[in-house]
């Protein structure tokens, strides 16, 4: 048979609530937030309620879904709603739900407008409003209630029962759920089907094929498998989620399963029917009639000596049966029947279709995740460390400035973000800063009083930053020019349209104590300067260099007005919005920034923007195909007044 599975990470926060302790907590004023195992305040005091973790997330009560100044003294608002934080305190699906409940099988209830749905991790809606109550997922399946009666949904939102009954309690790892009718109970399996009592839904389960019975069961335990934990790290994955694990863990609940199977089929009353010997043979044809399986029978031809059969006859009443079992034609069989009679003497008969290797019985279907990225990044990277001393051909050579003067009329920030607190690495990061600020030294010819350097910067860096900007503010003329180069993490915050060149401590601090590029461009456009440039290698939306998708914000398009600058400003991202700022482990670079640099030491005595992006799109593009199999497209952003006008500026 032919099993197919790609394999993939989950969307959850870095670390696991079980993992570090985390408990709600309300402070002296009413505002609730989180503290550790020993009582530290891990995530502030800042929403109006708050509920445990749950598959690393946990539902909190924010005024009109705003928990940047959040808790009970925040602005007033007509509204509270509820939405999820992280085990970092970051908002990673909005508030915006009238009520919320925990995470289970990947899912949580949400309400809205009076009725409850379903969510996944990313705040995607799995199972539109329209129930009057509901149950949490267990077992991959959720009880809910619409006019006053009860059904089932599974995991991809379909109606599995209807709604019928009274009372439902939730689903066992069996396959059934007790239920209640007006006027009788019982339990329903999970196709829908009724039973009066457990006797007879076993009855039933010893008359379905073995497909029916573990199919559903060994996908969903795979799938669920396969996913990365919250406080795994890539490297730890791998090495628990690979083809050769993947295919033990297979056969491993193939067999778990098979063996619950064969106990309920196992047989409980036998009788045997004995035929005559058949002496060509040597062997005494049996009927194993089992009356409490549905009078099913299994026919055997036990091997025994001629010169014993008299004895084996004459003592059939007194034997001892012991049965062991296979899936033959996706319905139980017995493996190998062993007899014993008085005096010990044992007979045995197995079934050469049950006595080989064992293979996988079933063909299954599993979700076709993509872990792909991830695992080769970070292959990349470590082929890349024996390497690790052969020089960089963009980091050696870096061309002078030819021209005439100084470049005092330049001004530049550098800010290289390599290690977040949350545990999330960019690779090269620092690297990348470092090198480009060679380039702005040398090849630019910007004097080291004009630049501002900053690496692994924290919200304080960044504020001090900020107060920097504004010193240099008055000294700006009409032949001035900013450049603002970024290598970090970076995040689109849709609640209020901006996106954040995040510090490194943003987790305890916040999405918005980073640098937010509109504000920037609304600051600049107030000053007296020629234009300004901003090179961004990171992705403004979902995906980091390492791969590792973030989803913080819910999906959707972005509108472009929330990304494009003001006059005279044009802005470089390394990606869009749902790609990833791909890592050039050879190179020690990120994609985005290698090119840049080797555009710029192709080109010492100037280039213009148009150029220099196209260079860095058409090179970014193959070389992502090429190592990682993705596509990652950078972008770039203007104002609408600049038209094309921007290609024209030099750099």
């Amino acid at each position: 048979m032919l099993c197919t599975v790609l394999l993939t990470a989950s969307t959850g926060s870095e670390l696991s609530a079980q993992s570090r302790g985390l408990q709600p907590y309300r402070d002296w004023f009413g505002s609730y937030g989180y503290v550790d195992s020993v009582g530290n305040v891990v995530i502030a005091c800042q929403f109006d309620d708050a509920k445990e973790f749950s598959e690393g997330l946990a539902a909190v009560l924010s005024r009109d879904g705003n928990v940047s100044e959040g808790g009970v003294f925040g602005p007033l608002s007509l509204t509270l709603k509820w939405g999820y934080v992280d085990t970092t305190g970051l908002t990673v699906i909005p508030c915006q739900f009238d009520f919320a409940g925990q995470f289970s099988d990947g899912y949580a209830a949400v309400m809205s407008g009076n009725k409850w749905g379903f969510i996944d991790h990313n705040g995607d809606t799995l199972v539109d409003y329209k129930y009057d109550e509901v149950h949490r997922f267990v077992n991959g399946y959720a009880a809910v209630c619409r006019d006053g009666l009860w059904g089932y949904i599974d995991t991809d939102g379909n109606q599995l029962v209807p709604c019928r009954y009274e009372v439902a309690s939730d689903f066992g790892s069996d396959g059934f759920a007790a239920v209640s009718r007006v006027d009788s109970t019982g339990f329903v399996f999970r196709n829908g089907q009724w039973y009066g009592t457990k006797d007879r839904a076993l009855d039933w389960i010893r008359g379905i094929p073995f497909s029916v019975y573990a199919k559903d069961k060994v996908m969903n335990r795979v799938n669920e498998w396969q996913l990365q934990e919250p406080d795994e790290t890539i490297p730890d994955w791998e090495v628990r989620v690979n083809d050769e694990t993947f295919m033990a863990r297979l056969e491993g609940l193939e067999m778990r399963y098979e063996a619950e199977y064969a106990a309920a089929n196992s047989i409980g009353s036998p009788k045997f029917n004995v035929g005559l010997y058949d002496t060509l043979s040597g062997t005494v044809p049996v009927d194993v009639v089992d009356h409490g399986t549905r009078g099913r029978h299994f026919h055997i031809d036990l091997p025994v000596p001629e010169e014993e059969v008299g004895d084996v006859l004459k003592n059939w009443d007194r034997l001892k049966a012991d049965f062991q079992y296979c899936i033959k034609g996706d319905r139980i069989a017995v493996a190998k029947a062993e007899f014993t009679f008085p005096g010990r003497r044992t007979y045995i008969w197995t079934d050469p279709d049950c006595s080989g290797g064992r293979t996988i019985l079933l063909d299954y279907d599993l979700e076709k995740l993509d872990f792909s990225l991830p695992g080769k990044i970070y292959r990349q990277m470590l082929q890349s460390g024996a390497d690790s001393l052969t020089e960089v051909d963009t980091d050696v050579d870096i061309p002078q400035y030819g021209g005439s003067g100084e470049g005092s009329d330049m001004y530049a920030v550098i800010i290289a973000n390599q290690n977040y607190a949350t545990g999330m690495k960019v690779p090269y990061a620092i690297n990348d800063g470092r090198v480009f600020r060679e380039y702005c030294r040398s090849r630019l010819n910007i004097p080291e009083d004009n630049i501002a350097y900053l690496t692994d910067a924290d919200a304080e860096d960044i504020s001090s930053l900020e107060q920097w900007l504004d010193r240099i503010a008055p000294l700006l003329d009409s032949d001035s020019r900013i450049l603002l180069y970024f290598s970090g993490q970076c995040l689109l915050d849709k609640g209020v349209g901006e996106t954040y060149l995040l510090p490194v401590d943003y987790s305890s601090m916040g999405v918005q104590s980073g640098l937010g590029l509109r504000n920037l461009y609304r600051r600049i456009s107030g000053w007296n300067v020629d234009d300004a440039l901003f090179l961004v290698d990171a992705t403004y939306g979902k995906v980091s260099r390492n791969g590792m998708r973030i989803n913080v914000f819910k999906d959707g398009d972005t509108p472009e007005e929330w990304l494009r600058p003001e006059d005279r400003m044009v802005v470089f991202f390394a990606a869009q919005e749902d790609e990833a700022a791909l890592p050039y482990p050879r190179k020690r670079h990120g994609l985005f920034t290698y090119f840049l640099l080797k555009a710029l030491q192709q080109h010492p005595d100037g280039i213009s923007f148009g150029t220099l992006f196209d260079f860095i799109s058409d090179n970014v593009r193959a070389v992502a195909q090429r190592l990682y199999g993705v596509v990652q497209r950078p972008a770039v952003y203007s104002s609408e007044w600049d038209g094309e006008a921007w290609r024209e500026f030099s750099l």
